[in-house]
């Protein structure tokens, strides 16, 4: 998030900074950020910004508000973390942070408010705050690079701590290293101030009554500004301030940023309007599904609004289906539409495919118990069975992941298990125990128990023709029996695998995993873990030619629980090459070829802060401001000159964006990606290099 350094003409007294300011002399110093939070409205802060919603939709409510952006949360508990109140409810307004972090919680990640820029580099901050309780962190954040990578002065029980945080050694294992500590005595709700000023490498922190930590550290050298509390605490002010020197390398670099990415997005094609659709009272999140359903040659879309069953959204299954030309064209509907079923937190078990290879798509899917194939056109069941009886419950106790006889079905992948050379066979799979093969004719093939994480890839490992199967932190042969198998070295879930080389030099393939809580590793085809990445809760990875100057592919992905909205680049030897946190929610991360060049950008929302970015993480493309979805988006081509197309939707309406020069004629970047009847919320998109002719 680029933020406008704020220049106010005060005095340094007035926000309460030392006058042993080392940066330059106090009378020097000058106030480039203040907040008391006056101008913010009473009312909850971080109300609605947590949950699986936002892992891929986009919500108003993640935005900043006012200057402070919402960083971390867990649990529900953060969506009452954060709130603008007055002081004893009729005084001046002051930030409040309202709830107890777990010792569990608070090895890992914190409750957070952020503001700054990312290019602050040499400057005093000056926070003023309350702690009501002594159990546990509250205090001033600073050169923070994302919610992981960071600098903390406060207090915790009877001590003042300087602190970093810098990702992790395992899972979910604590990051924290004390720089400097030393005892301080301060009674619950006794109003401090922590001033930090930093230069270089070196750091000081001092709190009232003479506490000063001093240390040096080059970890981090720049970053914003943040408000950690993992207490309830009042905070009342915030001030920076910066040397004239500072301050003007600061607004240099940012002039530069700011300018260099307006050069990179006025050389791309502009986006326009190429269709609009009307979806009141039908509408729905991210299940949206793209095939040809007519069979006119053209993509067709199909709305699916998904029923939930609880409890949350572990027990959901297809509700209403919509079938629809991208002309306004309702084809068939199958089902009861529902404006309240506009949204959703899980995957669902529903896809556009042509099954028997007949020339005319199918949509197969699952609902009332049943695993349905239907006919494109009409949406008229040509076949259908029984879902598979619930597996036991848990040897280990506790509440069975399915609550019904039997299965709803959480998702679906086509594949070639029996070597017909056409993906006519089905994966189904529950959440998040069990997979199930079936054949074309829905005759049932094999089943496997394992930990399922979220959506499989498929990949022909031994060149027999038949495919093998990835799934959560297992690989399963064509025939249903489990290779080998990481469950039991391996904690929580995939969100998502793939199987592919990174480098067309690699003897063979690698697989590839975002695996939530354990990070992202890479392993051999006979499960050696060759790299183990702990970086959070990482999701949503796509793959593709990022970076012309870089050795083959390069993979993005985007961190979602505890620490949403980190983005980390790696190149095709499986090393971090760049970081940045520019939102605070999660996306599909999906590539976008909107140029028709060998280099791919990747979208993160449709909101016009947002857009797409590049390879070296710079803000390439921004959707105009004209009214357009922002809740939803994919990326294919819709119009048939090998480029993307960018679709937006919400539940009231779906747009497509195109480029200004579209068609394009010529030879054009034409990359090779996840078919459209494997699409899922939590794939691994892999975009492999091509041309048109």
């Amino acid at each position: 998030m680029k933020l406008k350094i704020i220049i106010l003409s005060a005095a340094i007294a007035a926000v309460g900074l030392s006058a042993n300011t080392f940066a330059a002399p106090a009378g020097q110093q000058e106030i480039v950020f203040q907040d008391d939070f006056s101008a913010m409205r009473v009312g909850m802060v971080s109300a609605g910004v947590i949950g699986a919603e936002v892992e891929y939709h986009y919500f108003p409510q993640t935005a900043p508000q006012g200057n402070w952006e919402v960083s971390c949360f867990r649990s529900e508990a953060s969506q009452r973390a954060w709130r603008v109140q007055r002081e004893d409810g009729f005084g001046p307004k002051l930030m409040y942070q309202a709830s107890a972090s777990s010792r569990v919680d608070s090895a890992t990640t914190h409750p957070m408010l952020i503001a700054g820029d990312v290019l602050w580099k040499d400057y005093a901050l000056s926070v003023t705050f309350a702690p009501e309780s002594k159990e546990n962190w509250s205090g001033a954040v600073f050169r923070y690079r994302n919610d992981r990578c960071l600098y903390f002065f406060g207090v915790n029980q009877d001590k003042a701590t300087l602190f970093l945080l810098n990702h992790g050694p395992a899972f979910r294992k604590s990051t924290l290293q004390v720089l400097a500590e030393k005892p301080y005595t301060y009674q619950p709700g006794t109003t401090l101030t922590a001033i930090v000023e930093v230069k270089g490498d070196h750091i000081r922190g001092e709190l009232p009554n003479g506490l000063v930590l001093e240390a040096d550290d080059s970890t981090f050298t720049r970053g914003r500004i943040g408000l950690l509390a993992d207490v309830p605490t009042r905070f009342t002010r915030v001030a920076v301030t910066m040397s004239p020197a500072s301050k003007a390398l600061a607004e240099k670099e940012i002039a530069q940023r700011q300018q260099e990415e307006a050069r990179l997005q006025a050389a791309n094609p502009r986006m326009v309007v190429w269709k609009k659709i009307s979806t009141t009272g039908f509408g729905t999140g991210r299940s949206v599904r793209f095939g040809d359903l007519d069979g006119d040659g053209k993509p067709d879309v199909l709305f699916v609004q998904v029923n939930n069953h609880g409890p949350k959204d572990r027990n959901s299954e297809v509700g209403c289906l919509t079938a629809m030309t991208f002309d306004g064209k309702k084809l068939w509907q199958s089902g009861e539409p529902d404006p309240w079923r506009d949204r959703l937190t899980c995957d669902v078990a529903c896809q556009i495919h042509d099954i028997d290879h007949d020339g005319k798509c199918e949509v197969i899917y699952c609902r009332d118990f049943e695993l349905v194939i239907a006919d494109g056109a009409t949406g008229k069941v040509k076949r259908k069975v029984k879902t598979p009886l619930s597996p036991p419950r848990p040897a280990s106790g506790g509440e069975p992941i399915n609550k019904y006889e039997r299965i709803l079905g959480d998702s679906l992948y086509f594949l070639d298990l029996r070597g017909t050379g056409w993906p006519s066979d089905i994966i189904l799979k529950d959440r998040y125990s069990h997979i199930y093969a079936y054949n074309d004719k829905l005759e049932p093939l094999w089943d496997v128990a394992c930990n399922t994480g979220h959506y499989g890839y498929a990949y022909d490992v031994n060149g027999d023709g038949k495919d093998e199967f990835a799934i959560g932190y297992n690989l399963i042969s064509h025939d249903g029996k489990v290779i080998w198998s990481l469950d039991k070295q391996l904690q929580d879930h995939a969100d998502a695998v793939a199987i592919l080389k990174l480098n067309p030099t690699d003897k063979e393939p690698t697989l590839f995993c975002a695996a939530s809580d354990e990070g992202v590793f890479w392993t051999d085809l006979r499960g050696h873990i060759l790299k183990h990445l702990y970086l959070g809760h990482v999701q949503s990875p796509s793959i593709a030619n990022y970076r012309d100057d870089l050795p083959g592919l390069e993979a993005v992905t985007v961190n979602f629980h505890a620490n949403q909205g980190i983005i980390h680049f790696y190149n095709s030897k499986m090393d971090v090459y760049h970081d940045f946190e520019p939102m605070q929610h999660g996306s599909m991360m999906l590539p976008l070829n909107w140029k028709g060049h060998s280099e791919e950008y990747f979208v993160i929302s449709p909101n016009v802060d947002e857009g797409a970015y590049d390879g070296w993480g710079r803000q390439v493309l921004k959707f105009p401001a004209d009214g357009h979805p922002e809740m939803c988006y994919d990326v294919l081509d819709l119009t048939g000159d090998c480029r993307d197309e960018i679709v937006v939707w919400d539940p009231e309406e779906m747009w497509v964006y195109t480029q200004a020069d579209n068609p394009k004629p010529g030879k054009l970047y034409k990359p090779k990606r996840n078919p459209l009847y494997n699409r899922s919320n939590y794939q691994a998109t892999v975009s492999l290099p091509g041309w048109s002719e």
